[in-house]
């Protein structure tokens, strides 16, 4: 593969797994039962209002986080693991944790919540990173 060029394989399969992460994330057995409290939503409540577009939704911004670490990739000239795993960690502060703290010291939610939302989208943000450095 050419230094400057996305690897669009990369992409899609690093929005699979960022969106496989938040399914797994946010299920009862991780941080779900955390992340409903902290909602103020029972789990009766989130299924009345269940919509799959949310899921497709997800997805496809999923996919627009994970092209933006391989676009950032390519202006840095990034081309392993390593670069990947800096450029998602340093996305997911810049872009993810100082926004999200920023907006929590307004609307004064719990810490948890802020912690489960935003680490969610790091972790998300790093192994996207992973995967799109390894294939570089």
């Amino acid at each position: 593969m050419q230094s400057g060029s996305i690897n669009y394989l990369a992409v899609v399969v690093s929005a699979v797994v960022y969106w496989v992460i938040g399914a797994l994330w946010f299920s009862p057995a991780v941080f779900g039962k955390i992340w409903m409290k902290g909602i103020g939503k029972t789990q009766e409540q989130l299924k009345e209002g269940f919509s799959y577009m949310a899921f497709v939704w997800s997805f496809i911004w999923s996919f627009i986080a994970a092209y933006g670490i391989a676009r950032f990739l390519v202006w840095t000239g990034g081309n392993s693991i390593g670069d990947g795993f800096v450029i998602g960690l340093l996305a997911g502060i810049s872009f993810v944790i100082a926004p999200f703290v920023i907006n929590n010291l307004f609307e004064r939610r719990s810490k948890s919540l802020l912690v489960i939302n935003a680490l969610y989208h790091v972790v998300g943000l790093i192994v996207s990173g992973l995967i799109i450095g390894a294939w570089r």
